[in-house]
């Protein structure tokens, strides 16, 4: 889903929740605590490889904790702490790298990953008494970095770490459905641009999480 599309989502379903969903939800309570797991997919982390042969990931499980507060059926706010995207890369390098100590060849793995904060305003259109779509818009704000790990010949750990910083416009559509007034079920998928000020790298995500209202 690209950008154009998903704002054009947000904007269908802002201009099209009815009049009446204020009350659909009116028994369930209005706060919740989010748990999800999915898949990011991170395209271009892949692009160059540290070592011939090696094996590149542009998506990987990432999880995340948020906690939401809706302030009627339709609106409400959710702010999230987790993984916004991960990477990874194994393979051998055919020399050690300058001041790491040892002879080569070496394994090394690497990892890229966006690790933050997200505050984001909700909508909700209701489709019935339990299915929902919901939409989001806010700000991520992201720890972005990757490490590299070798371990060599002398059976030494040794790792280098580059870190940056990212704030970016966060969009998400999902579809959600209440089981009762406790649970529900949410699957959305969110886009954040390009994260890192360095690296630059375009991520999604795709979530499935489990609403624990109370």
């Amino acid at each position: 889903m690209n950008h154009k599309s998903t704002w054009l989502a947000l904007a269908c379903i802002a201009a099209t929740l009815p009049a009446h969903a204020a009350n659909i939800f009116s028994t369930k309570y209005d706060s919740y605590i989010n748990i999800s797991s999915g898949r990011s997919n991170s395209p271009g982390t892949c692009t160059y490889l540290l070592g011939n042969g090696a094996s590149c990931s542009e998506k990987n499980t990432v999880y995340r904790i948020s906690y939401g507060h809706q302030f009627t059926s339709n609106w409400g706010i959710e702010v999230g702490y987790g993984d916004f995207g991960r990477a990874n890369e194994k393979g051998t390098l055919p020399s050690t790298p300058s001041g790491v100590p040892g002879s080569g060849p070496i394994p090394y793995t690497w990892e890229w990953s966006a690790i933050g904060w997200e505050a984001a305003g909700t909508g909700t259109l209701h489709l019935g008494e339990s299915l929902s779509i919901t939409g989001k818009l806010g700000v991520l704000s992201a720890d972005v970095g990757s490490e590299i790990i070798v371990t060599t010949s002398t059976n030494e750990i040794w790792h280098s770490v580059t870190r940056d910083s990212s704030t970016n416009i966060s969009r998400g559509l999902g579809i959600r459905y209440d089981f009762n007034k406790d649970l529900a079920l949410r699957l959305q998928h969110e886009s954040f641009g390009e994260l890192g000020k360095s690296s630059k790298i375009k991520t999604t995500t795709t979530y499935l999480g489990f609403l624990l209202k109370f």
